[in-house]
């Protein structure tokens, strides 16, 4: 801890209003687009007569749009301008969800959703993961990049809530617009606060490491994109984000809808949804302490296994569902940072910095890929058994995998 600072230069370090940055655009861009779904899928289904599988499809066409731009917007903010990118993407989410609110028909939430994953790809997380590599070193990344990040439990717990009233008293539409307006504000705070270049305010990389510290003119330690894809711990790391992710999306698409069918009633499966998120508030920072501490090797691993035990504890709800749920919401909250926290740190300690922004992208690629069919598969299981049960025993043993293949990923790079 003691290379946290806030002052630097004896100033206040400028890095932290970045963290603050990225706490929002976690707590309201990356939850509008990633943990918000679960309370429309009742209300807009039922309404427009959708099939859940068939609405839910949207998630694929935005999380395959978001694999399309993710590694094209990571190389563009690795290069700087990071503002621009960011500030242009809260636009399109803007528009997206202007969109969805006078939506009709399958095809226009389809359309609308290709909008939404180009905003998503360059919201959040890539970009709070880059801006906060500029500003903190090795030695203080992973505290930094918890707090960032436990945005969005933060934002669950409030939003999810306050959709949920908005819907009850004004209908989905409107809950939508609601979400529209939030992405407006976020542009402007963009424009106002967001700085990707220490030296133009006047400050250095808070706590870099040995190896991170070079002479001036030297080039970053580490692998470009090109070098990394010829290593095997490459494809590991990106099939092991890929799939965590598409455990996660199911939980956070179908929890509601899980939580009223093992007998809890709809307004309060709301709150226990908004509460599954907010357990991320303690986690992530907490996660990103112990990084700090143990090295990302051993935290990878740790606590993907914890996220797995969340899947066993959401088979055996229906038993007892009043108490097993805090259970699901424990492993959440301690395992949950396998998602978004441990992936950028993984980039750093497998690749370095050299390319860093490009293979952060690629790394955004490859949870938009998990979270392309997580949500909709576990939807389409239950439309054919009427039951999720099944899906969370193969997303149990996928996420035991995942820790399998990023430790092996660090062995064969130590090697």
């Amino acid at each position: 801890m003691k290379n946290i600072q806030l002052r630097q230069n004896n100033r206040f370090f400028y890095g932290w209003i970045n963290v603050i940055m990225g706490l929002l655009l976690m707590t309201f861009a990356y939850v509008g687009f990633v943990s918000l779904t679960s309370v429309f899928v009742l209300p807009v289904t039922a309404d427009l007569g959708f099939e859940r599988g068939d609405w839910m499809t949207y998630m694929v066409i935005l999380s395959l749009s978001c694999v399309v731009f993710s590694p094209v917007l990571g190389k563009l903010m690795g290069k700087g301008r990071l503002k621009m990118w960011v500030a242009l993407s809260c636009l399109l989410g803007f528009i997206g969800y202007i969109g969805f609110s006078r939506a009709e028909s399958l095809a226009a939430f389809y359309i609308f959703a290709v909008v939404l994953g180009i905003g998503f790809a360059g919201t959040a997380p890539m970009p709070v993961s880059i801006l906060i590599n500029k500003w903190f070193g090795g030695k203080v990344r992973g505290t930094a990049t918890g707090i960032a990040f436990l945005g969005s439990g933060l934002g669950g717990m409030i939003l999810s809530p306050i959709l949920n009233f908005i819907i009850t008293g004004s209908g989905w539409r409107m809950g939508y617009v609601a979400l529209g307006i939030v992405f407006i504000i976020l542009m402007v705070l963009v424009l106002l606060l967001i700085n990707d270049n220490p030296k133009s305010k006047g400050f250095e990389r808070m706590g870099e490491n040995e190896v991170e510290t070079l002479p001036d003119g030297k080039d970053k330690k580490g692998k470009n994109l090109a070098q990394a894809m010829k290593t095997p711990e490459f494809y590991f790391a990106l099939l092991s984000t890929v799939l965590v992710v598409l455990a996660s999306s199911a939980i956070l698409a179908n929890s509601v809808a899980y939580f009223v069918g093992c007998g809890i009633a709809e307004g309060k499966a709301a709150s226990l949804h908004g509460l599954l998120l907010g357990s991320l508030i303690l986690g992530k920072p907490l996660v990103g302490i112990i990084t700090d501490r143990v090295g990302v090797k051993a935290s990878s691993v740790i606590v993907t296994v914890i996220f797995a035990m969340t899947f066993a504890m959401l088979f055996i709800m229906p038993q007892a569902a009043g108490i097993l749920v805090f259970a699901v919401i424990l492993c959440y909250g301690l395992g949950g940072p396998t998602i978004t926290v441990i992936p950028p740190l993984m980039v750093n300690g497998l690749f370095g910095d050299k390319d860093y922004g490009t293979l952060v992208g690629v790394m955004n690629m490859a949870t938009s890929i998990g979270g392309a069919f997580g949500g909709t598969v576990a939807a389409k299981v239950y439309d054919m058994t009427g039951s999720y049960s099944s899906f969370w025993i193969v997303a149990c043993a996928a996420v035991l995998f995942a820790a399998l293949f990023r430790f092996i990923a660090f062995k064969i790079s130590k090697s």
